[in-house]
C-alpha cells in the first residue's frame, strides 16, 4: 500500500489547467492545518514553529514539481 502511495505522488500530473490549482491546494490546505491544529494542542509559539518546519517538505515538494518536472510548460499534445 505505501509502494503505490509513493508510485502515486512521484508519477501524477494532471492535465495543465488542474496544475496549478492542485500545487496551490498542496502547499495551502497541509501547511494550515498543520499550524492551526499544533497552535491549538501546543500554543500560539511552538504551533507556528511545528507549522514552519512541517511545511518545508511539502514546499519541496511542490518546487520538484514545478522546477524539476516541468509542470508550468504547455504541453504540445
Amino acid at each position: 500500500m505505501i509502494l503505490k502511495i509513493v508510485y502515486f505522488i512521484r508519477y501524477f500530473k494532471p492535465p495543465f489547467k488542474w496544475r496549478l490549482p492542485y500545487l496551490l491546494g498542496v502547499c495551502t490546505i497541509p501547511t494550515i492545518t498543520l499550524t492551526h491544529f499544533s497552535c491549538v494542542e501546543y500554543g500560539i509559539k511552538i504551533g507556528v514553529t511545528i507549522g514552519f518546519f512541517g511545511s518545508i517538505p511539502v514546499i519541496c515538494y511542490a518546487c520538484y514539481k514545478v522546477f524539476m518536472e516541468q509542470w508550468l510548460e504547455d504541453e504540445d499534445d
